[in-house]
C-alpha cells in the first residue's frame, strides 16, 4: 500500500508540477505583474481547502504553538513574494527554475553556519558544481541581455535584471532558512506537515493587503481576456468526437481558466511533496523533486521557445551533476531497487498521538 502510494505521489509531483509551469508562464506572459494575484489564489486556494477538510473550521487541535507558525509564515511568505517579485524583473523563467534548483547550496552554507554541521569532501564538491553551475546560467543570460540592448534592452533594464538576480538569492537563502527552522521544529512537535501546510497558507492571508493594487489590477486583466469554451481543451476534443457545438455554450475568460487549473495543479504538487516526506527517506523526495525542475526546465524551454544556449546547457549540467552527488545517487538507486523504502506512518501516529496528549498543556491561541 505504502509502494502504491510512493508510486502516484511520484506521478502527481512530476505531472502536476509540470503542468503548472506551463499555466503560470501563460499567466505571466499575459501580465507579467500577475505573481502577486498568483501567490494570492494559490494561499487561498490552499486556506480554503484546508479550512474546511483539515481545520473543519477550527475544531482540530493545533499541534504546534502559535508563535512558531507565526515565524515560519514569514519566512515562507518572503519566500513565495520574493520568487514571484523576481519574475517581474526581466528573470527568465529556466534561469528562475536553476536558481531553486541551487537550494542545496544555501542549505548547507546556512546548515554549516547554524547548526554547525560539517560536511563530507563529496558534499562539498558538490556545492562547487551547483554554484559554478548557477553563475555559467547568470553569465549567459546576462550575456543574451547585453545583446539585446540593441534591439530594445536599455541599461536601465539590465539593472533591473539583476535586481531579480538579487532577489533570487534573497529567496535561496530564505527557504534554506526555513528548511533549517521547520526541521528543528519537528524534532520537538513531530512531523505536524498537514497542519504545517494550512498554518503557512492560512495566516498570511492578510498580509496581501499590502499588494492589493497589483491583485485587483490583473483580475481586471483576467476578467477581460478573451472568452473561450469550458473545457481548455475544446479544440482536442471536437476532434476526437466532431462535435464542437457541445461547449459553445460554456464560456470564460481564456487565463481564468489558466489560472484554475494552475490552482489544481499547485495544490496537487504541494500535497504530494508533503506526503512524500512521511513515506520517503528526503534523500528520495529530494532526488524527485530534482528530477521535476528538469523535466519543468525542459518543458519551459520547448513550449514556450525561451532562449537557452549552450552556455545555458553547460550551466544546467554542472548543477544537476553536483545536485546528483550531493545526494549520493548511486548509493540511492541501490537502496530503492532493493525495495528498501521507509515505512514511517505508522511512527508518524506513535508520535502524533504522543503529542496528542500533550496538547493540553499548550496553549491554544
Amino acid at each position: 500500500m505504502a509502494t502504491l502510494g510512493v508510486v502516484l505521489g511520484i506521478t502527481g509531483v512530476i505531472s502536476a508540477c509540470c503542468v503548472n509551469v506551463i499555466f503560470l508562464e501563460h499567466l505571466i506572459n499575459a501580465s507579467s505583474s500577475s505573481g502577486n494575484m498568483i501567490v494570492f489564489f494559490q494561499y487561498l486556494f490552499v486556506s480554503m481547502e484546508g479550512l474546511i477538510v483539515y481545520s473543519k473550521f477550527g475544531q482540530t487541535k493545533r499541534i504546534v504553538p502559535l508563535k512558531n507558525y507565526l515565524v515560519m509564515v514569514v519566512i515562507y511568505f518572503s519566500v513565495s513574494l520574493t520568487n514571484i517579485m523576481a519574475l517581474n524583473c526581466n528573470i527568465p523563467m529556466p534561469l528562475h527554475m536553476i536558481f531553486k534548483s541551487g537550494s542545496l547550496v544555501a542549505s548547507m552554507f546556512l546548515g554549516s553556519i547554524l547548526l554547525k554541521r560539517s560536511y563530507s569532501r563529496q558534499k562539498i564538491a558538490a556545492v562547487g558544481f551547483l554554484s559554478v553551475g548557477i553563475f555559467i546560467c547568470t553569465l549567459a543570460t546576462s550575456l543574451h541581455s547585453s545583446s539585446s540592448n540593441a534591439v530594445g534592452m536599455d541599461s536601465g533594464s539590465m539593472l533591473v535584471m539583476m535586481v531579480g538576480i538579487t532577489l533570487l538569492m534573497f529567496a535561496l537563502l530564505m527557504s534554506a532558512r526555513l528548511g533549517i527552522y521547520q526541521e528543528t521544529l519537528f524534532k520537538t512537535y513531530g512531523q505536524q506537515s498537514r497542519e504545517a501546510l494550512f498554518y503557512n497558507h492560512f495566516l498570511p492571508l492578510p498580509l496581501f493587503v499590502v499588494v492589493a493594487p497589483s491583485i485587483i489590477q490583473n483580475i481586471a486583466v483576467l476578467n477581460q481576456s478573451e472568452l473561450k469554451p469550458v473545457p481548455l481543451l475544446t479544440e482536442g476534443y471536437a476532434l476526437i468526437s466532431g462535435d464542437e457545438a457541445a461547449f459553445e455554450t460554456i464560456v470564460l475568460p481564456e487565463l481564468w481558466q489558466y489560472m484554475i487549473v494552475n490552482l489544481f495543479t499547485q495544490y496537487i504538487c504541494i500535497r504530494c511533496v508533503f506526503y512524500l516526506t512521511t513515506v520517503c527517506q528526503s534523500l528520495s523526495v529530494t532526488l524527485i523533486i530534482t528530477l521535476r525542475k528538469f523535466v519543468s526546465l525542459v518543458i519551459s524551454i520547448i513550449y514556450f521557445g525561451n532562449h537557452f544556449g549552450s552556455l545555458h546547457w553547460v550551466g544546467t549540467a554542472f548543477v544537476f551533476l553536483g545536485t546528483f552527488l550531493y545526494m549520493d545517487v548511486k548509493q540511492m538507486v541501490s537502496k530503492i531497487t532493493s525495495g528498501e523504502v521507509e515505512e514511517t506512518n505508522h511512527h508518524e501516529d506513535t508520535v502524533r498521538n504522543g503529542f496528542r496528549h500533550q496538547t493540553s498543556k499548550l496553549k491554544e491561541s
